[in-house]
């Protein structure tokens, strides 16, 4: 005990900076000696081992410094944060032909003549942030647009937002629809944004084309003068009522509607699609555009089917949210995380997102077991990390539907299930942007919908090829 009380008076006397020193070197020391590298993981009371994750890429990393670096084996089950509930190095390449639902001869033919236009209505209270935030566009080039010109803002609930995307990732092009004759547009050049408002000074007049299927329906709609924007507007509105790729036929007629602007009597602008009707052998196929910029049937049923948000039959806690800006904790490098983690136990039955087909059932190195769903030519969902498949490619699913059990496979270190939400092939925050409903146009509005409705499809037949 004396010689106890002599060191604490002996340190007690030691400068500050010295006992600060002393201090952390038995604190070292200690951890050192109880650091149990090869000790098993505990388990919870349910027998399952609690899970440490390490971000993949940083091992090589770790094992150089452990010399410098201190890790105690965890008493108790440890919960997943956002800095490594999924390994940061296993970064899922959006384009790898393992995970993208194969292409068909339409949606290639569409890819390869047009950039793909991304469109958003803003919402009660969304900001030009949360946007970017939503679809995971890069908040530089947000910035980048502020300083060009600051009004972008100023977003008002219903004001359109379409823009593009380059092969970088980065904003191409960007439009913001103010007014029905307004219009705030931004282009990146070599030098940058450029800004410039659009103002439609013409008339806007209807204008039918016709046309009749010789050999695909893309050729044949570029040969009724349909330009491949207006071919892309029509195969998304109506993915799920009528498939152009997979059932137009030889000898299918159709006529379309397209606004367009006229300043002297000239066409200015190519126009928006207004109406189609299309006949396929008995089959008649005919949508209108309402107001609201959506698209629906004669009786003004919406074309949409929903999808439900969680692919779960019950919350469960997010471990790791969607963040394209994500930066990796050791590289400091960017590591996007492209989905939405749920710290699901092994075992958890996962959840169709919404009707649709399976078009990938497989296992990754990374990915471990994964399912792939296409829903219409729009949307399509990835799942990984699974223990077991449910369902194999080609199976067709609907909402709710059981398509596997969560896990811990490939390149996870504990069970989760990481959830992904492709909007036109491109990763969108699953639990924040605007999801598709199955609403009709509002009873309110219906009434005059439906009578405007029979006057235009009438209007369509009696110009149909004969």
């Amino acid at each position: 005990m004396k010689i106890l009380r002599a060191t604490a008076f002996t340190i007690k006397k030691l400068p500050r900076q010295h006992r600060i020193a002393l201090f952390s070197t038995c604190a070292v020391v200690a951890a050192l000696t109880l650091w149990q590298p090869t000790s098993p993981l505990p388990q919870t009371a349910s027998g399952q081992r609690t899970s440490i994750d390490i971000p993949l890429g940083a091992l090589d990393v770790l094992s150089n410094q452990r010399h410098q670096e201190v890790s105690v084996a965890p008493t108790e089950p440890q919960p997943l944060t956002e800095e490594n509930s999924e390994p940061l190095g296993a970064v899922f390449d959006q384009e790898d032909p393992e995970f993208l639902a194969p292409k068909d001869e339409l949606e290639q033919q569409l890819a390869q003549v047009t950039d793909v236009a991304h469109t958003h209505k803003v919402e009660p209270g969304e900001t030009l942030g949360a946007v970017f935030e939503q679809y995971g566009l890069p908040q530089a080039d947000m910035y980048r647009l502020i300083a060009v010109n600051r009004s972008i803002q100023n977003l008002r609930v219903g004001q359109q937002l379409e823009w593009s995307v380059d092969e970088d990732g980065r904003v191409k092009e960007l439009t913001i629809q103010r007014s029905a004759k307004l219009a705030d547009s931004f282009t990146l050049t070599a030098k940058g944004y450029q800004f410039k408002q659009l103002e439609e000074n013409g008339e806007l007049k209807p204008v039918v084309l016709t046309g009749r299927i010789s050999g695909s329906f893309y050729q044949s709609a570029r040969a009724a003068g349909l330009n491949p924007s207006q071919i892309q507007t029509l195969v998304q509105a109506l993915q799920w009522r009528f498939d152009f790729g997979r059932e137009a036929r030889k000898g299918d007629r159709f006529a379309v509607t397209v606004e367009r602007e006229f300043i002297d009597g000239k066409a200015v602008s190519q126009g928006d699609v207004k109406a189609l009707y299309y006949l396929s052998g008995r089959r008649e196929v005919f949508i209108m555009r309402h107001d609201d910029g959506e698209f629906y049937d004669e009786e003004g049923r919406s074309l949409n089917r929903a999808l439900r948000r969680y692919p779960l039959a019950k919350r469960y806690r997010i471990s790791s949210s969607f963040n394209p800006q994500r930066l990796h904790p050791i590289t400091g490098r960017t590591s996007p995380h492209h989905g939405t983690d749920f710290a699901t136990p092994i075992g958890t039955p996962v959840l169709a997102a919404g009707d649709g087909v399976v078009v990938k059932a497989s296992k990754h190195s990374l990915a471990g077991n994964f399912v792939v769903i296409k829903h219409g030519r729009e949307y399509t969902t990835r799942y990984l990390h699974l223990h077991r498949l449910l369902v194999k490619v080609g199976d067709k699913v609907t909402m709710g539907q059981r398509i596997a059990l969560s896990g811990n496979t490939g390149r996870s270190t504990g069970p989760h299930l990481h959830y992904e939400l492709l909007k036109k092939n491109r990763a969108v925050n699953a639990m924040k942007v605007p999801l598709p409903q199955a609403a009709p146009v509002p009873n309110p509005m219906r009434g005059r919908f439906v009578q405007n409705a029979q006057n235009e499809r009438q209007k369509l037949l009696a110009v149909m090829p004969g």
